[in-house]
């Protein structure tokens, strides 16, 4: 969904893909000239970054587009990630974000099987967990508020279905439409920053 959303809007650009793991935004981008990722980890195309401690590595306006796709649920300083998000992308920036208040996590957690791997107290520290268990109206009103000088648009996200798609895709567009802290998986918002 943010690949067709960047294909759609830009093109010949450089991006930065925060929290990048296995790179699969990258093969899905139609006219990326300059594709780099961070994580905890450094690789081939990839820095290491720990993005508690911003992006001091970047300069302002360095990449034409910033994306940080299911990543600011996992920090504990999410206002300075985007922040910092914010002044390293030059045009846009594409935040995607849960619903943990999504129908199919409530009743997970109604019939005991908790809310997801990404929410369990391990018996030992694990890196890869979330810290916040928000829901789309959460998530809009924190990129709202944190975004004023910008340009947003919301995109609900709803699963994709295979078999059942034709009936199913209507109904739950319409129920997400209507009841999105119920019906709506997640949330991608594309922050385009206003020229000075």
């Amino acid at each position: 969904m943010c690949a067709d959303l960047i294909n759609q809007n830009f093109e010949d650009y450089s991006l930065l893909d925060l929290g990048c793991r296995t790179m699969d935004l990258k093969p899905l981008l139609h006219s990326c000239k300059e594709y780099h990722g961070t994580d905890f980890i450094a690789a081939e195309g990839v820095f290491q970054c720990n993005l508690e401690e911003g992006l001091p590595q970047f300069e302002s306006n360095s990449f034409d587009i910033v994306t940080a796709l299911d990543v600011l649920e996992h920090l504990e300083n999410s206002h300075k990630a985007l922040d910092e998000a914010l002044r390293v992308a030059k045009k846009a920036v594409f935040v995607s974000l849960p619903n943990m208040y999504y129908i199919k996590f409530r009743l997970n957690f109604l019939m005991g099987k908790g809310l997801s791997g990404k929410y369990a107290f391990p018996t030992r520290p694990i890196m890869d967990r979330h810290r916040w268990v928000l829901s789309f109206s959460e998530a809009v009103n924190f990129i709202q508020e944190n975004t004023k000088k910008h340009e947003v648009s919301i995109h609900k996200i709803i699963p994709a279905r295979g078999r059942m798609k034709m009936i199913a895709e209507p109904i739950e567009t319409w129920l997400s439409e209507n009841f999105p802290d119920t019906f709506s998986y997640g949330v991608l918002f594309m922050i385009r920053k206003q020229e000075k």
